[in-house]
C-alpha cells in the first residue's frame, strides 16, 4: 500500500469514527463545540502558521478575484442545475440559489491541502477563499433580501443596519483577521523566524489537531434521511459534476499544466456548500416570522439538510480522487469523471423522482393531442 492511499485509509476510518461517535454524543452541543474549536482556533492558527511559512508573491492578491468569478459563473449557471435537478418548488429553488454557488473550504478542503498540497497551498488557499467570503458574506446578503422583496412585495426600512452586521462579520472572522495579520506580518518584511518560539510551537501543535478534529466532525455531520437522501444527493452529484467541468475546462483554456497550482483549483472546486448563506436565509426568515409557512421566501429546514450532508460528500468525493492521484493529472479523467458526475446525477434523479419525469411527459402528450384535435376541428370547420 503506497504512503497516500494508507493516508487516505486513515481518513476515512476518522470519518467512520466521527460517525460512531455520533450514537454516544448526541447532542448538538458537541458537534457545535468542534466546529467552533475548528473555524475559531485550529483553522485560524493552521493559516497564520501557512502564511507566514512561505513567500508571499504580489500575484496573489488577484487569487481572491479568481475565486469572485467561479462563484458568479456557479450562481449565474444555477438555473441550469435545477433544471437538470427537475426541481419545481419556488421555496427550495431560491434556498438553492443561495447554496449553489457558496463554497466552503475552511472545513471540506483546507485540512487534505495541508495534508498532501503543503503549507504554500494552503496559503494560496487562504487568499482564494477571501474572495468567496466577500460572494457568501456581501453578494449574497443581497440576493436574499431581493427574493425577500419580491416575495413579500416590500421593501427594506432600514438597510443600514444588516448591511452593517454582514460587513462586520468579514472582517471579525477569525480566519479572515489571521490572513490580514499574516500579510501585514510579511509585508514589514517580517518573517516567522522573527516571532517568538513559544508561539510558533502553540500553533504548530493547534494545526496537527486539525486535520483528525475536521475528519471527525465530517462523521458526526453524516445524515441518513431517505426522503431527504433522495431530492439532495442527485443535486450534489450534479453540482459537483459542474464545478469540477468548469474548472477543468478554464484550466486548460488558459493553457496551464495540471501543477500542484492548478490541483489546488480542482480541490477547491469541490468544495463544500458554505454555512453564511443560511444564516442570511435565517435572518429573511425571522423577518417573516408572522407569514404563513407555504409564503415565507426560503426553505430553511431545506437548506439545512443540504448543509448536512454537503460537508461529507464534498470531503468523501476529494479523498476519493486523491486517492489515485494520476487522475488529477490528465484532462481526459477529469472530463470523463466530471461528466459521469453530472450524468449520475441526472439518473439518480429519474430514479428517485419518476412521477415527476411521467407528469411532465403526459403533460407534453396533453398539450400535443389538444393541438392535434384543435387543428383537426379547424380543417373540419373549414372544410364545411
Amino acid at each position: 500500500m503506497s504512503s497516500i492511499t494508507s493516508e487516505i485509509t486513515v481518513f476515512f476510518i476518522l470519518i467512520f469514527l466521527g460517525f460512531l461517535l455520533k450514537f454516544k454524543f448526541n447532542k448538538p452541543d458537541f458537534k457545535n463545540g468542534l466546529k467552533l474549536y475548528i473555524l475559531n482556533i485550529a483553522l485560524p492558527a493552521t493559516i497564520f502558521i501557512s502564511i507566514v511559512s512561505v513567500q508571499i508573491d504580489s500575484k496573489y492578491l488577484l487569487f481572491p478575484l479568481i475565486a469572485l468569478f467561479f462563484n458568479i459563473m456557479i450562481f449565474l449557471l444555477s438555473p441550469i442545475i435545477l433544471r437538470i435537478s427537475n426541481i419545481t418548488d419556488v421555496r427550495k429553488k431560491r434556498t438553492l440559489y443561495m447554496l449553489l454557488a457558496s463554497f466552503a473550504p475552511g472545513l471540506s478542503c483546507f485540512p487534505i491541502i495541508n495534508e498532501f498540497l503543503g503549507y504554500e497551498s494552503l496559503a494560496k488557499a487562504s487568499i482564494i477563499d477571501f474572495g468567496n467570503k466577500v460572494f457568501v458574506l456581501i453578494f449574497l446578503f443581497f440576493v436574499a433580501f431581493k427574493f425577500h422583496n419580491s416575495n413579500q412585495n416590500s421593501t427594506i426600512n432600514n438597510p443600514n443596519k444588516p448591511i452593517n452586521t454582514v460587513l462586520k462579520s468579514l472582517f471579525l472572522e477569525p480566519i479572515n483577521i489571521v490572513i490580514i495579520v499574516a500579510i501585514l506580518f510579511l509585508s514589514s518584511r517580517s518573517s516567522i523566524n522573527d516571532i517568538p518560539f513559544l508561539f510558533i510551537d502553540l500553533f504548530s501543535k493547534i494545526k496537527d489537531t486539525l486535520t483528525p478534529v475536521v475528519l471527525i466532525f465530517v462523521g458526526l455531520s453524516i445524515v441518513f434521511n431517505r426522503h431527504v437522501f433522495k431530492n439532495i444527493f442527485p443535486l450534489l452529484f450534479i453540482r459537483s459534476g459542474l464545478c469540477l467541468l468548469i474548472s477543468t475546462a478554464c484550466i486548460q483554456t488558459t493553457g496551464f499544466t495540471l501543477s500542484e497550482d492548478m490541483k489546488l483549483f480542482l480541490i477547491l472546486s469541490l468544495s463544500s456548500v458554505s454555512f453564511w448563506p443560511f444564516l442570511h436565509m435565517t435572518f429573511v426568515d425571522n423577518l417573516e416570522k408572522n407569514v404563513e409557512e407555504e409564503k415565507k421566501t426560503f426553505d430553511t429546514k431545506y437548506g439545512l439538510n443540504f448543509l448536512a450532508y454537503s460537508l461529507p460528500f464534498s470531503t468523501i468525493t476529494i479523498l476519493s480522487l486523491f486517492s489515485n492521484e494520476e487522475l488529477l493529472l490528465d484532462f481526459n479523467n477529469l472530463y470523463i469523471i466530471s461528466i459521469s458526475f453530472l450524468l449520475f446525477g441526472v439518473f439518480l434523479t429519474i430514479t428517485f423522482n419518476p412521477f415527476k419525469f411521467k407528469s411532465k411527459e403526459k403533460k407534453l402528450l396533453n398539450g400535443s393531442t389538444f393541438r392535434r384535435d384543435l387543428i383537426a376541428n379547424k380543417l373540419g370547420t373549414s372544410q364545411k
